[in-house]
């Protein structure tokens, strides 16, 4: 007769039972908050999404009160360096990092405008930033051109929007991830797809 093992004296024994248990217990885990989300429809998703690298210097000049148009971008190596020149009509001319940029920026100026004429509706800031390559800085889509009413007129400044759309799309890189589905609001909803509002 074989004899008896006494496995409550056993460690490894009494290891791989709290092993056990605790996969048991993660695997329930899981199980649940599968079920959950697939009861509610699904609170994540996945997206894929598209993000500049490079950044852009977007100089714009104030055409009457209130009133802009850009006059020139260029593209600079580092996202972080991109920022804003504005010229006044006052002389006065600032300077805007991104996240200043982003906060002028209005769900209304998200919006896009046919008319390729500067003086058939308003071309204030927010919305003069958002159509031209400072846009895909600001979580504009890439789907999504620079629009040719909100640079000066002339073939130059709209041609150097191009040009840095052009590359900023070419370097930009892509990835997925996943995100609340119940989080989609605001007018950046659009972005992460790629097609920008507007699109």
């Amino acid at each position: 007769m074989a004899p008896f093992k006494n496995f409550s004296k056993n460690p490894s024994w009494h290891n791989r039972l709290r092993r056990g248990s605790m996969y048991i217990a993660v695997a329930t885990m899981l199980a649940a908050c599968g079920s959950d989300n697939n009861q509610n429809g699904g609170d994540w998703e996945q997206v894929t999404v598209t993000e500049p690298v490079k950044g852009v210097i977007t100089t714009i000049e104030e055409t009457s009160d209130g009133q802009f148009a850009i006059v020139d971008e260029q593209v600079v190596e580092n996202k972080n360096d991109s920022r804003i020149i504005v010229k006044r009509l006052s002389g006065v001319t600032d300077t805007l990092n991104l996240d200043q940029a982003k906060s002028l920026v209005q769900a209304s100026d998200t919006t896009l405008v046919q008319s390729q004429n500067h003086n058939n509706h308003n071309n204030g800031m927010g919305r003069v930033l958002w159509w031209g390559a400072m846009g895909y800085m600001m979580g504009r889509g890439f789907g999504s051109p620079v629009q040719s009413n909100v640079y000066r007129s002339g073939a130059t400044a709209f041609q150097s929007g191009s040009n840095a759309s052009t590359e900023l799309k070419k370097t930009a890189v892509t990835r997925t991830q996943l995100r609340p589905v119940k989080g989609r609001s605001g007018f950046f909803r659009n972005s992460s797809r790629g097609g920008g509002a507007g699109a």
